[in-house]
């Protein structure tokens, strides 16, 4: 056609589809939607794919395509997905680990979308609303943007057929303008942090491994040579560039077009995609059966890394199957293979691939691997009831620490084991290991020493007892992440498990930028009764120390945009709003997430100057102040802890928490928590409502770890002093009135067996009153040895209003090894909320105070 420039990369589909496809069956193109969902949908851990969008998949593959609407959008940090590749793996092991492809590197959103069956153009095999299932033997969906000024119209299409395990991705730039147009030759992806990511020169590709959850992906394209973008996250190129006589840009005049089509191979690892992309090239390859065993049998899950003979760059990785095999396709050639897999060391061996070899004759390797040690783990309550527990294994006597997995994980986590009955069977290398187990804060931790050794089962046996007792108080965690979030990549039924294993007994699910749910994790463990949850979100926004908050309880949509959560903001006090007033105004618990204070109620932009801050106060129920322990620190700008205790002085009265913000699985949740006054002790009865409301009371004593009780009496409580609508006793949040000035404060301290506390400081008004500072070294009788390490009636006396907050540390002391390396040298520390206490008899007045450190002024 004259005055179009048409260049085709790649190959005819024609051809490719000539090369493996041998099956009649047709593929299907179909509509997600509640009576699809279930047979459609993929697996995997960051499976993004919602109502509306459309997957196509034949024998082999399965791929999502988001629809091409404004808003579309993964999770927190993966946003402009319409009409993007979203969802990709084998049907036959499926694990997606695709955060999303982005044809066009979202340069030009896609914003209308044709599905169709056959490459006749609007075929009548498209889903429609009564039919919402398409099937044919060549799938095409089509997606275009709305063309801007400059008049480019970029059309991309997805084609599936029969019988190939790629899917073949081609756009077409048309320069529909009147003046020349430049186009950069580029994708983009997110494949982010437990991927790692390699080229290979011959076959053109880029490709990107999570060898943790078993998922690779290669990108290759004939004609443009495939090049990576800088590093991304965990350092994995964000972007794929084609290049063509060194250039990756092209310029379009008037009505020229230009064609770039790619083909994405998904595979179960780097090995299965390089043979894929080998044979579609035609290239010769051989059959080779890679067996890993030792005496015990098949070893599955072994680390397969193959290169060349003589060569020490890495050519490909794999990992077996359950039953210790992987086969794979290979060039001719001399190779290398080294296995190695958990608690066995590597063992290495050559082979010799011929290129011929068949399935039926495939080049055997034999890996046989050292024995590995195997430690049965049987823990139960004092009862002999199952337990969840955390077990860690710490090398001693020069054997190293074990490494089990990511710290991504799920059920075994860097050195960590979770389970959630306290049983469990874990391979390890042999060697001698101090082993703790531990059920949160309120169960002593065992700690023993076992000795692995090899090829031998290591019994371990041990009963968790609860020796701290918390009647009318639950503990609980307000905020933690996993990979639905977007900006990590953690399991989240491993989140579960972590939170589940440190005995957290209520913690609601706050995903960001979405709405969602623990419960059918908590089903699928069989640990509902042990954890309370709901439904809740944390809505992020910008600016981050101010833009941040968490709500709960929320109407959880499953399967819909963003879970039916409200959409960000710019102004803080907008967003805020919207997030209280969201589900109708129904009632919820919003808590101000990490926050710079003094931006959020007296100075938004750090002047200096007064003037009013964000206004977002009015809608907080709750806020973040950690770490605890600052509130033992000199009083500076920036301590949460010292300028909550300014915010009190000013009049406002909203009680702070501290949560963990866990975004991974190794020991992330369990080192801060939150007490919260329950009428039940059973998780299985925790009403989130009763935790909402007696949250915004303030009914929180918060902690990385020792548990206590605060309570407040009136000195004389007799009917003199008595009157009709005043509190004479009073705990954490709660009001009391003392006419006489005289309060009597019982503070109890617990501890397990694994930490201390040798301090008790009031704070009165936020003043760490000198006369009412305990330390084991000047009030030793005040301290005990055994779980009760303080158990105190503290007299005060007051001349006008004030609040009392208590703290219970272990200064020079930290949490110890049971929450490893870096949470386990953090204090010991537990903090009350405030008591209020009116003296006059005219209600609580806050006293102005700024403690020492000026506030703005107007």
């Amino acid at each position: 056609m004259a005055g179009r420039l048409f260049i085709v990369s790649l190959f005819c589909v024609g051809s490719l589809f000539a090369i493996t496809s041998t099956t009649t069956h047709a593929g299907e193109l179909v509509k997600l939607r509640p009576d699809t969902w279930d047979t459609y949908a993929p697996q995997g851990k960051e499976v993004d794919a919602i109502y509306g969008d459309h997957v196509l998949r034949n024998d082999k593959i399965v791929a999502v395509i988001a629809q091409a609407i404004d808003g579309r959008r993964a999770n927190l940090t993966v946003h402009e997905i319409a009409g993007c590749l979203i969802d990709l793996t084998r049907r036959d092991r499926q694990s997606d680990q695709l955060s999303a492809f982005y044809p066009y590197a979202r340069r030009a959103p896609y914003r209308r979308q044709l599905m169709i069956g056959t490459d006749r153009p609007r075929s009548t095999t498209q889903p429609h609303k009564d039919k919402p299932v398409a099937t044919a033997k060549r799938l095409i969906a089509e997606v275009r943007n709305n063309p801007g000024e400059n008049g480019l119209l970029v059309v991309t299409t997805y084609i599936l057929e029969d019988g190939w395990e790629w899917i073949e991705c081609n756009t077409t730039f048309t320069n529909n303008g009147e003046k020349a147009v430049t186009v950069d030759l580029v994708d983009s992806m997110r494949a982010d942090r437990t991927f790692e990511h390699g080229q290979d020169g011959k076959l053109n590709m880029h490709w990107v491994y999570d060898r943790w959850f078993n998922q690779a992906y290669g990108f290759v394209s004939k004609d443009f040579k495939v090049a990576p973008g800088p590093a991304g996250r965990g350092g994995v190129p964000g972007s794929v560039y084609y290049e063509k006589d060194g250039k990756r840009k092209v310029t379009l005049g008037a009505n020229e077009s230009i064609e770039l089509t790619r083909i994405i191979i998904p595979g179960n690892d780097v090995l299965q995609v390089k043979g894929i992309a080998g044979t579609m090239l035609k290239y010769e390859q051989g059959h080779v059966q890679l067996s890993a065993n030792d005496d015990a049998g098949p070893v599955a899950n072994a680390n397969v890394i193959i290169t060349r003979q003589g060569e020490k760059s890495l050519y490909a990785r794999g990992r077996t199957d359950a039953q210790g095999n992987l086969p794979f396709l290979l060039p001719k050639g001399e190779w290398h293979a080294a296995v190695s897999a958990t608690g066995r060391a590597k063992v290495e061996t050559t082979f010799n691939v011929t290129g011929t070899e068949n399935k039926d004759n495939a080049v055997a390797v034999n890996a046989k691997l050292p024995n590995a040690g195997y430690v049965v783990g049987h823990i139960t309550d004092a009862q002999g009831r199952p337990i969840p527990c955390k077990v860690q294994f710490i090398g001693k006597d020069g054997t190293r620490d074990p490494y089990f997995f990511h710290d991504s994980g799920t059920d075994a986590v860097v050195n960590l084991v979770y389970t959630p009955n306290g049983q469990f069977t874990q391979e390890i290398h042999p060697g001698k290991f101090d082993v703790t187990i531990s059920y949160g804060p309120e169960y002593d931790a065992i700690f023993t020493t076992i000795n692995v050794k090899a090829g031998q089962v290591t019994r371990l046996t041990g009963k968790l007892i609860r020796t701290v007792k918390t009647p009318g108080w639950v503990s609980a965690e307000y905020h933690s992440h996993s990979s639905p979030s977007g900006d990590n990549t953690s399991s989240q039924r491993g989140r579960v498990l972590n939170l589940v294993c440190e005995h957290l007994e209520f913690a609601p699910c706050t995903e960001h930028q979405r709405i969602d749910s623990y419960i059918p994790v908590l089903k699928r463990l069989g640990v509902e009764h042990l954890m309370a949850t709901c439904s809740g979100m944390e809505l992020t926004g910008r600016p981050g120390d101010v833009n941040h908050q968490n709500a709960f309880p929320l109407i959880h949509k499953p399967h819909t945009q963003d879970g039916g959560a409200p959409h960000v903001h710019n102004d803080p006090r907008v967003q805020f709003q919207r997030l209280a007033y969201w589900d109708d105004k129904s009632e919820k618990l919003v808590q101000q997430n990490h926050p710079n204070i003094r931006k959020v109620f007296m100075d938004k932009n750090l002047d200096g100057k007064a003037d009013g801050g964000f206004g977002t106060p009015e809608f907080m129920d709750v806020i973040e102040i950690h770490p605890p322990a600052n509130i033992l620190a000199a009083p500076r700008k920036g301590n949460r802890m010292f300028e909550w205790m300014q915010m009190l002085n000013q009049g406002y009265r909203i009680p702070g928490v501290v949560n963990t913000d866990a975004h991974y699985n190794f020991h992330g949740s369990g080192w801060l928590r939150n007490w919260i006054k329950s009428s039940t002790d059973d998780p299985a009865k925790i009403d989130t409502m009763e935790m909402v409301r007696n949250s915004e009371k303030g009914n929180i004593i918060m902690s990385t770890g020792p548990y206590m009780e605060v309570n407040a009496y009136a000195a004389s409580i007799t009917d003199k002093v008595r009157k009709p609508g005043k509190n004479v006793i009073a705990t954490a949040g709660e009001d009391i009135s003392s006419f006489d000035g005289k309060v009597r404060l019982r503070v109890k301290v617990q501890c397990p067996n694994w930490f201390d506390i040798n301090r008790v400081q009031v704070f009165v008004n936020g003043v760490p009153d000198k006369r009412l500072n305990y330390t084991r070294k000047t009030h030793a009788d005040h301290f005990g040895n055994g779980v009760v390490k303080y158990d105190r009636m503290i007299n005060i006396e007051l001349t006008k209003d004030a609040h009392l907050i208590v703290a219970a540390a272990g200064e020079g002391l930290t949490l110890g090894k049971v929450y490893g390396n870096s949470r386990g040298k953090l204090m010991p520390i537990a903090v009350s909320n405030p008591i209020f206490v009116d003296v006059d008899g005219g209600g609580f007045k806050a006293n102005g105070d700024d403690l020492g450190v000026a506030l703005p002024k107007e």
